[in-house]
């Protein structure tokens, strides 16, 4: 710092007061406190809700998310990873079937530059949002409604599939989310890819190793009789959501029949992309 005659003066720090030392260490008590209660509070909750219930809450979240139902949103075109994927592993023109297809921005885009696309969605919510986007852009109606989970029956036409941003990451359990891959891969044409994209996690970190145990724990004392719990699940923002490593998103695409031709994960986010065998 430089005084008023121009010299250098050395900067001084203030040194911690006995009141300052009081609040950084009840300040991190209480952070571990409250990690410790959204622990159990997520823990009880995925101990005790079906897959079911899981499903209902994803549901209501969507369909009161601004966001997600905006026009805006919408619009905005492909992420620069999709593009990526469309360029590498999908041919120009092609049928490619969307799936949770939300209020139609992947489905949009694809058309825009000259794919044939479509899509389903379970939420009624977002099928209502794309009706009024699509009749906005002069475009047919191009996303139908589809029970959770489920993929609506029909020939294999598909020359491509891709499942709507993060929403095989809110598939309840891995049997499900295997049947419903296995499902998609049966309104496709032989060698055709598949583009999923996911939260991620490193490893079991403690937080998520609790949430884990106490999830268990709970199924046993309540006498709760559901799905399989995996590690990676939780509840936040009032919505299920599996955090998935690069291993189990891998075993997965396996195991619906797709040989895993890349895999990407940045942060908390990735994607992935599979070959129907």
């Amino acid at each position: 710092m430089i005084n008023d005659n121009g010299a250098v003066e050395q900067m001084v720090h203030p040194t911690q007061t006995w009141r300052t030392k009081c609040f950084a260490a009840a300040d991190r008590w209480f952070s571990r406190l409250v990690r410790f209660m959204t622990a159990w509070h997520e823990g009880f909750w995925l101990g005790f809700l079906s897959a079911n219930d899981l499903n209902v809450l994803t549901a209501e979240h969507y369909a009161e998310s601004k966001f997600f139902l905006s026009v805006e949103h919408n619009l905005s075109g492909l992420f620069d990873w999709e593009t990526s994927a469309l360029d590498r592993y999908f041919r120009r023109g092609s049928r490619i079937l969307v799936a949770a297809a939300g209020a139609g921005r992947e489905v949009l885009a694809l058309r825009k530059i000259g794919f044939d696309a479509e899509g389903f969605e379970c939420n009624l919510a977002l099928v209502r949002a794309s009706e009024r986007i699509f009749e906005q852009e002069g475009e047919s109606k191009h996303v139908v409604a589809c029970e959770a989970d489920c993929v609506p029956s029909g020939p294999q036409i598909y020359d491509g599939l891709i499942v709507g941003w993060t929403a095989y990451t809110h598939i309840p359990t891995s049997l499900r989310r295997v049947s419903f891959l296995r499902d998609l891969r049966q309104r496709a044409l032989p060698h055709s890819p598949v583009l999923i994209s996911f939260f991620a996690r490193s490893g079991g970190s403690r937080e998520e190793s609790l949430v884990y145990r106490i999830a268990t724990l709970c199924r046993y004392f309540l006498r709760v009789r559901q799905e399989p719990l995996e590690l990676g699940d939780r509840i936040s923002y009032a919505r299920f959501s599996h955090w998935f490593t690069e291993d189990e998103v891998v075993a997965e695409l396996r195991a619906a029949g797709f040989r895993a031709a890349h895999c990407n994960i940045e942060g908390d986010s990735g994607n992935a992309l599979g070959i129907a065998e």
